[in-house]
């Protein structure tokens, strides 16, 4: 089984898939990707659909087309390009995004916003990062290209945001490259923190993926 993936959810109904507390009260919904002339986007709603996947549900955003998300995935080529999906049709990426991964040069970014406010004091979320640049046989030359993921916080007043998408006790974002599992030219990395290249089967069309991770913060009660 793989996952599957719809495209009619609207902002505020992926937002509500990701924020399931009566404690939290959410607003200004936002979504930006790509739009390849059909209607097909590079965001949206997956579902395990009785697979092995980790989550039951939740949202996907991708570099690529949300379609071409779902698996099987066997790492054989040739590799799916979720660049652009190998149609030219590559889009800007984000300067806060540019920011948190310590890059200058993203592109096809898919961005999910919106404000909340809490009467909590903690927030966290699960996520997994993965990737098509989590290749098997790379050459050297290839092994700084990099995709990234960033959960990005600040309250609505400040000017600056904070990456929750780290390595775990580290400052470091989560990239291909500073998670990483070791038996390719490219350097291991964190490697606690990496799944598995996907050699056999896999419910997504990605060639690697790290262990779930928490993106987590301290936030003040009652502060949008």
């Amino acid at each position: 089984q793989n996952i599957t993936v719809n495209e009619t959810f609207t902002p505020q109904q992926l937002v509500e898939k990701l924020v399931n507390s009566g404690c939290v009260t959410i607003n200004n919904f936002s979504a930006s990707g790509g739009n390849f002339g059909a209607g097909e986007l590079s965001y949206g709603y997956f579902n395990a659909n009785g697979s092995a996947f980790p989550f039951q549900e939740g949202v996907l955003l991708s570099t690529g087309k949300l379609n071409s998300a779902e698996g099987p995935n066997s790492n054989v080529e040739p590799y799916n390009n979720f660049s652009d999906d190998g149609n030219g049709s590559g889009w800007a990426g984000d300067a806060d995004l540019n920011a948190a991964l310590g890059l200058s040069n993203t592109f096809n970014a898919s961005v999910l916003e919106f404000d909340f406010e809490t009467n909590s004091d903690n927030i966290s979320f699960e996520y997994i990062f993965s990737s098509e640049q989590y290749l098997l046989s790379p050459s050297s030359g290839q092994c700084n290209f990099t995709d990234g993921f960033a959960f990005l916080l600040k309250e609505a007043t400040a000017t600056t945001y904070q990456n929750l998408a780290l390595i775990p006790g580290t400052a470091t974002p989560v990239r291909v490259n500073t998670v990483r599992g070791s038996g390719t030219t490219c350097p291991a990395a964190n490697e606690t923190y990496f799944d598995a290249f996907n050699t056999g089967n896999y419910p997504t069309a990605f060639d690697a993926q790290t262990k779930v991770l928490t993106a987590q913060s301290v936030v003040t009660p009652g502060t949008l």
